[in-house]
């Protein structure tokens, strides 16, 4: 996404990214950055909580109205609400994809680990 925004940003864009590796983006040249303690993939918020990816959002775009320099970082005032190692990282059911191709993932894995053959 920070890359986009650099693309964006060099066509005459305005651009905010929501990160939480902020020194990454830095690193690489985005104008602004929205920094978030969350994991990857739930950056608004956790499924369901639509009032706290509101505030997520409307606080991003704050950065966006309000930053005033290149390479600017805001670190945004939230916090992920459990332990790391309490999170829930996968939905309580697999995706159809995955369930399509379930087996074929499990025999690529078996082989990999030297288990099985072709």
């Amino acid at each position: 996404m920070g890359l986009a925004g650099r693309y964006l940003e060099e066509r005459g864009f305005s651009t905010v990214v929501l990160t939480p590796t902020h020194d990454f983006n830095r690193a690489v040249g985005i104008p602004r950055s929205a920094a978030i303690e969350y994991p990857y993939g739930r950056l608004l918020g956790q499924v369901g909580d639509r009032e706290g990816q509101k505030n997520v959002l409307l606080a991003v775009l704050e950065v966006l109205r309000t930053a005033e320099r290149p390479g600017e970082v805001r670190h945004l005032p939230f916090r992920w609400p459990e332990e790391p190692k309490e999170t829930k990282w996968q939905p309580p059911e697999m995706s159809p994809l995955i369930k399509l191709f379930l087996e074929e993932i499990k025999k690529a894995r078996r082989q990999e680990a030297g288990g099985e053959r072709s």
